[in-house]
C-alpha cells in the first residue's frame, strides 16, 4: 500500500530498491550525518531482515516525488517494543531535496500515522549533534532531546555528540488538537 503527502508518495520497498539505497546511505555527505561506518558491507542483511520481518518494521518506504516518480530517499519506523507501543524513527534523503521541507513533510506525516494508525505511543530516534538539518525538521515536529551521548563519533577531524530524541502520543495530540 502507498501513502501520499502533499508533495510526496511513500510506496512499500522492493528487494529491486536496494541499489537505491545503496547510493543513498554511502553518499559521503550522508553517511557523515546519519552513520557511524560504511553501511555498504551490512545494507544485504539489513534488507533481508527488514522485508523478512514486517512486525519488526511496521513501516518501510521509499520517498517519491508525487510529480516526477524520482526518488528522494527512505524513512521508516522499526518497532522497539510492542508491548509499550514504541517504535525507532529513521529518514535520510538525497542532497539536492535538502532544504526543501520534504523532511519535514514526510516526517509529520509519518508521526501522524504511527499515533494515530499504527497506535505507537513513543517515537524515538538518535541523530548526531552536528545534523543541524535533522535536528531542525525533529524539533519542528515536536520531537524533544531526551539524552545525549558526548564524544560518540569521530568524523571528519572532530567529534559529534549522539541526541537521543522523542515524541509521545499525548505530545502530539496536545500540538494538533486529535483526540
Amino acid at each position: 500500500m502507498s501513502f501520499e503527502t502533499e508533495r510526496t508518495i511513500l510506496r512499500p520497498f522492493k528487494p529491486s530498491d536496494t541499489d537505491l539505497l545503496l547510493d543513498l546511505y554511502n553518499d559521503p555527505e550522508i553517511r557523515s550525518l546519519a552513520f557511524t561506518d560504511y553501511v555498504a558491507s551490512r545494507l544485504e542483511k539489513w534488507v533481508r531482515e527488514m522485508v523478512s520481518s514486517p512486525k519488526n518494521s511496521p513501516f518501510l518506504a521509499l520517498v517519491e516525488d508525487k510529480k516526477t516518480g524520482t526518488f528522494i530517499g527512505h524513512v521508516s519506523l522499526i518497532t522497539i517494543d510492542s508491548n509499550d507501543r514504541s517504535c525507532a524513527f529513521g529518514i535520510a534523503l538525497k542532497r539536492e531535496w535538502w532544504g526543501k521541507r520534504i523532511g519535514t513533510e514526510v516526517t509529520q506525516w509519518l508521526v501522524n500515522h504511527a499515533f494515530s494508525e499504527l497506535a505507537v505511543h513513543r517515537i524515538a530516534l538518535k541523530v548526531l549533534a552536528n545534523n543541524d538539518r535533522a535536528l531542525g525538521v525533529y524539533r519542528r515536529v515536536g520531537f524533544v532531546e531526551e539524552g545525549r551521548a558526548r564524544k560518540y563519533n569521530w568524523n571528519n577531524g572532530k567529534w559529534s555528540d549522539l541526541i537521543s530524541m522523542a515524541i509521545l502520543d499525548e505530545g502530539w495530540d496536545r500540538r494538533t488538537g486529535l483526540d
